[in-house]
């Protein structure tokens, strides 16, 4: 804690001296004022304290973190330290009061922290009318891009799409990883840049995106052995196809695909839509609703490992999307026609394996 109370006044722990009567903003408590060698000063609670809202261990990676935070969003408004918000239970670790747009709780995380924190304090802050931005300290900037860190704390930001945002304290810059998607064979991208100041953040990415490039033989060669190894992720669509007659392998070329969704979509888009393609043709009539494909697109998407929704984003839009895509290309290959109410199907989809 960098901020602490004395009587009246908040006293930053850089300027303050050695005294007994600082408390704790939050619940008002008696905190001793840390001053250390290796770390900047700070304020800690008493063994055993009942602070509903500690936060996480001061760490010199979150005490140094904070402050530089502090100084890099200063130009974006009014930047107060360890802003406290009663109403739901929280600190945010930096505070920007801006005029013309709602506040920003910076949330610097160094330490582990569960689904379910964040999720309420992201929600509690939009209660409130506020925008989180999780930042993330040294421990997840090593960690591979996957669904344990879209989950939690991918965001949406204007001109840099769907990103996850860290701080190195070392070098006193924003890393953002940004405009992430997820290919038809299931893997996660982005593009990783890297800022100086807030202006660069605020002008979003400049340049233009990289076409999508899908290793067909690698991804092939991967599932292949996955199959062999009888991965529990893969068995689970395979198991769905043995019964229908159809091997993974031997996928039709009409599915293949080279669209773009959001990280949500677990197998990969390509995994589903043979999933639901396998299934609709399986259909014991020829005649196919809507509400058919809304079911078969659902179910679906819950074998191969989809999820619906993330702390910051959602799959919502690009299920449907993906919904209107695969049967447009059904259609536009002969396999289905249109009709007022749904689709008739005209001849069986044929797999590599098929003469």
């Amino acid at each position: 804690m960098l901020v602490a109370q004395l009587r009246d006044q908040l006293v930053d722990a850089l300027y303050a001296q050695r005294r007994a009567d600082y408390t704790c903003p939050a619940c008002h408590q008696r905190v001793g004022l840390r001053h250390g060698t290796r770390v900047q000063p700070y304020f800690a609670h008493r063994p055993q304290s009942s602070c509903s809202i500690l936060g996480e261990g001061e760490t010199a990676q979150h005490i140094t973190g904070k402050r530089q935070l502090a100084a890099f969003f200063a130009d974006g408004g009014v930047v107060t330290l360890e802003h406290v918000l009663p109403q739901i239970q929280q600190r945010a670790d930096c505070w920007v009061a801006r005029s013309d747009r709602p506040p920003l709780a910076l949330e610097f995380q160094c330490s582990p922290i569960a689904t379910q924190q964040v999720w309420s304090r992201t929600r509690g802050y939009q209660r409130l009318g506020v925008y989180p931005l999780w930042i993330l300290g040294s421990r997840y900037g090593r960690q591979k891009l996957g669904w344990s860190l879209i989950e939690r704390f991918a965001l949406p930001l204007r001109g840099w799409g769907l990103c996850l945002l860290f701080w190195d304290v070392r070098r006193q810059r924003l890393r953002i990883d940004h405009h992430l998607y997820q290919d038809a064979l299931g893997n996660y991208h982005g593009r990783t840049t890297w800022l100086v100041n807030l202006a660069g953040l605020i002008a979003g990415y400049q340049q233009p995106l990289p076409q999508v490039v899908l290793n067909y033989p690698v991804w092939r060669a991967r599932l292949a052995r996955d199959l062999h190894l009888k991965a529990p992720a893969i068995m689970a669509v395979q198991e769905q196809l043995y019964p229908l007659g159809h091997h993974l392998l031997h996928i039709p070329a009409v599915l293949a695909t080279t669209a773009q969704t959001v990280p949500l979509f677990g197998q990969g888009l390509l995994m589903w839509r043979v999933l639901v393609a396998a299934r609709l043709f399986a259909l014991s009539t020829s005649k196919v609703t809507v509400a058919t494909v809304n079911r078969l697109a659902t179910s679906s998407f819950d074998v191969v490992g989809g999820h619906l929704q993330a702390v910051g984003v959602t799959a919502t839009r690009s299920l449907e999307i993906a919904k209107r895509q695969l049967m447009a290309d059904l259609v536009n290959q002969g396999y289905l026609r249109a009709m007022t109410d749904g689709w008739v199907i005209c001849r069986p989809l044929r797999w590599l394996d098929e003469d």
